[in-house]
C-alpha cells in the first residue's frame, strides 16, 4: 500500500492551515498545504506567497511540501510560484493552476486553457522551481497528458522572469503580491450631505 498524506488546500487563513496541520499530526499523518493566491496576489485573508513556508513549520515535523492551488490562471499562479521559490529555493513546492479562466458558454462552464498552454505552464513551473506540478479547475485528462508529455521531454531552462511567463502564457489577471503591497492605500471619499 501507499503512504497516506494529509493534503490541505485552502483559500483562507494561516490559522485554517495550522488547524488542519495539527489535526493531521494528531492522527499520525504527514501533511502538505497549499493556498489560493487569487486576491491581488495573496490569499483572501492577506497571506503573501513568500510567507507560505512558515505558516505551519513548527507543527509536527513540518510540511512535506507547500504551494499554490486554484487561482485565476496559469500566469498568476506562476507569479506566485516565483515568489515562493525565491523565498525558499530548497523547499518542495507544489503548484496546481487552473486551466485558464472560466467562462459561461450557454449553460456550461468552459476554461480557456488549451493543452499546449498547460504544457508550457508545466515547463515554466519546473523551471521556476516547482517539484510537484498539477492542474486544478478545468484541467482535463487531455491537459494532463500534454503536461505529462512536456515534463517527460523536459529540458531545463533558466528560471523564468515574470515578463517571460506573461509572454509565453498570457497576461496576469491580478496584481502580484509585491505590486499590491507597494500600492498606496486608497483614500475614502467623504459624502457631503
Amino acid at each position: 500500500g501507499g503512504a497516506e498524506i494529509a493534503w490541505i488546500e485552502t483559500m483562507s487563513s494561516p490559522e485554517e492551515i495550522r488547524a488542519a496541520a495539527e489535526a493531521a499530526v494528531k492522527v499520525g499523518l504527514p501533511y502538505v498545504y497549499t493556498g489560493s493566491f487569487d486576491t491581488a496576489g495573496k490569499t483572501m485573508m492577506g497571506l503573501a506567497p513568500k510567507d507560505i513556508h512558515g505558516v505551519a513549520a513548527g507543527i509536527g515535523a513540518g510540511p512535506l511540501a507547500v504551494g499554490a492551488n486554484c487561482g485565476v490562471g496559469a500566469s498568476d499562479i506562476l507569479a506566485t510560484l516565483l515568489d515562493m521559490t525565491e523565498a525558499d529555493p530548497n523547499a518542495t513546492v507544489v503548484v496546481k493552476g487552473n486551466c485558464g479562466i472560466p467562462e459561461f458558454r450557454g449553460s456550461e462552464i468552459h476554461y480557456s486553457g488549451t493543452p499546449p498552454l498547460m504544457a508550457d505552464y508545466a515547463r515554466l513551473a519546473r523551471d521556476a522551481g516547482a517539484k510537484i506540478i498539477g492542474g486544478c479547475c478545468g484541467t482535463s485528462c487531455t491537459h494532463l497528458a500534454a503536461m505529462r508529455a512536456a515534463l517527460d521531454s523536459y529540458t531545463p531552462s533558466p528560471r523564468p522572469t515574470l515578463a517571460e511567463i506573461v509572454g509565453k502564457i498570457g497576461p496576469l489577471r491580478n496584481k502580484t503580491a509585491a505590486e499590491a503591497s507597494a500600492a498606496p492605500a486608497r483614500e475614502r471619499s467623504r459624502r457631503r450631505g
